[in-house]
């Protein structure tokens, strides 16, 4: 055989093996990184942790390879939701979820992983609203899973099984002292219908339930009414309408509204950024026990 066709045919051999084992040796390394991660979780090592996702991530991306960054933003999103950091959790499982219905399908069993995870996030949040219709997409896929993630899956639907019975008794019950205008039963009611079958078509009611009682002091009331703009729920979000809500909340003493003002005031959200006096909010908060104040004061401190 002519030596420049054999020199030409090794040459060609050369580069797909050399290309295989790149392969081979970007997709170890990737999945080393993923498992470091876990480990040191698991030590407590948060933020080294967190770093060999970020950095799994990153490496996903640059090799332009979907389905390897659809799991690492499952990945670092599910970490942030074990941590108790929603919002990113939810940010990172969104983004996931989005990815991975192209790559893998709306229904398969990486894509139901994505939504048992975003489901559990915004139940943690309190936010079983927005999370409802992630539920309503897995509880199909539930018969997928096995061991584990088969308990994992069977406690997120438990938290979005809505007692139909309950919630007609519920309604039942405070309607008449909401309509006479009571602001604790306008207040109650109002969170019965947002965690209730039809919340989407009841974002009218749960409004003026709200307003009602907010406008006769209900500090409750008030706060919600921030959540409600500051989250969207139901509503586009609105930074302005939450800030207020939230001040007049801080205003009559609520904890969390004071913390969460406080927090709009430090990130100038829906108006001029105050760290000075969203300080001072933080204290009053942590002085009636709201955790998450008590841990911003004790990391000012360090």
């Amino acid at each position: 055989m002519n030596r420049s066709i054999v020199s030409m045919i090794l040459l060609w051999l050369f580069v797909i093996v050399s290309s295989c084992s790149r392969a081979a040796i970007q997709e170890a390394y990737w999945g080393a990184g993923t498992s470091v991660a876990l480990s040191e979780e698991k030590k407590g090592n948060i933020k080294e942790a967190e770093t060999e996702l970020r950095v799994a991530l990153g490496r996903a991306r640059r090799e332009l390879d979907n389905e390897k960054v659809a799991n690492s933003l499952h990945n670092l999103g599910a970490f942030y939701r074990r941590q108790d950091r929603l919002s990113d959790a939810i940010h990172y499982l969104t983004e996931a979820l989005q990815l991975e219905e192209s790559v893998s399908g709306p229904t398969s069993e990486r894509t139901g992983r994505t939504l048992a995870e975003l489901s559990a996030a915004y139940a943690m949040e309190g936010n079983l609203f927005e999370g409802q219709p992630f539920a309503k997409r897995l509880e199909p896929l539930a018969p997928l899973y096995k061991a584990n993630e088969a308990v994992f899956v069977g406690k997120v639907l438990d938290v979005y099984k809505i007692d139909t019975e309950k919630y007609e008794r519920d309604v039942a019950k405070l309607k008449p002292a909401a309509d006479s205008g009571d602001p604790k039963a306008q207040c109650q009611l109002a969170a019965v219908y947002l965690d209730g079958p039809d919340a989407k078509e009841l974002i009218p009611q749960v409004l003026t339930l709200y307003e009602a009682a907010a406008n006769q002091g209900y500090s409750d009331a008030q706060y919600y009414l921030g959540v409600i703009y500051d989250k969207g729920r139901g509503v586009k979000t609105d930074d302005n309408k939450a800030r207020e809500w939230y001040r007049i909340a801080a205003n009559n003493n609520h904890r969390i509204g004071q913390f969460n003002y406080a927090v709009f005031l430090m990130q100038g959200r829906g108006g001029s950024k105050n760290e000075t006096e969203a300080w001072e909010w933080i204290k009053k908060s942590s002085a009636q026990g709201y955790p998450g104040a008590q841990r911003l004061l004790q990391q000012k401190k360090k």
